[in-house]
């Protein structure tokens, strides 16, 4: 083991402390979703800073079953409500009743709730688990909660023109994805230019749909 991680063991020997799954919870949104994290954790309190994501001005909140890896019994969970700037926030609860979990690095390890402020009652500074799940249900991975925060990429299609649509369904061109439309419109004219006067031809478009 190298002297620096000596010292991280040495200076954070509980990985399950508040302060380590709150800067986690960041960590892994930040990098699942690529954005830039910045050379050093903000000095500032985590759940008040806000996360400028797609149309979300997002607040993070997390909890834990278990503070301390030796911990006998889980805690009763609460999340805390931040109030700020934010729209929405984000719940992220790390590990499972039965168990302490091993690091908090884990995305296995987390369910999340995005939830809308303005279905939180304007008074309520926390709430516990099963009213979370009562009201916004059992929650999302780590990997759905990145496909509802993810940007939907456009996908360009190359089909059939509509008359032609049902008479040539099994054309080979029918159904190619391209991630531009200058991609896709780049396949469709090398095939034209392919073709002689005599040729038949089909005649296709290209449409946009979302990933």
């Amino acid at each position: 083991m190298s002297e620096l991680a000596d010292f991280l063991q040495w200076n954070t020997p509980n990985l399950l402390a508040d302060e380590v799954r709150e800067a986690s919870c960041h960590w892994l949104l930040l990098n699942g979703l690529g954005l830039e994290a910045g050379p050093s954790k903000p000095c500032a309190d985590l759940q008040s800073l806000v996360l400028p994501i797609r149309d979300w001005q997002l607040s993070i909140s997390t909890a834990g079953f278990y503070s301390a890896a030796d911990q006998a019994t889980p805690n009763s969970v609460q999340f805390r409500i931040p109030r700020g700037e934010a729209n929405t926030l984000l719940f992220g609860l790390l590990g499972e009743s039965t168990a302490a979990p091993a690091h908090p690095l884990d995305p296995q390890q987390w369910w999340f709730w995005l939830v809308p402020m303005a279905k939180l009652h304007p008074d309520r500074q926390s709430i516990g688990l099963n009213p979370l799940i009562r009201a916004f249900g059992e929650g999302l991975s780590f990997g759905d909660l990145l496909e509802q925060l993810q940007p939907q990429r456009p996908v360009f299609r190359i089909v059939l023109d509509e008359e032609e649509a049902t008479a040539k369904s099994t054309d080979p061109m029918v159904g190619q994805e391209f991630e531009s439309y200058d991609a896709a419109y780049d396949v469709l004219e090398r095939y034209y230019a392919d073709l002689c006067c005599s040729d038949e031809r089909s005649y296709y478009r290209i449409v946009e749909q979302s990933a």
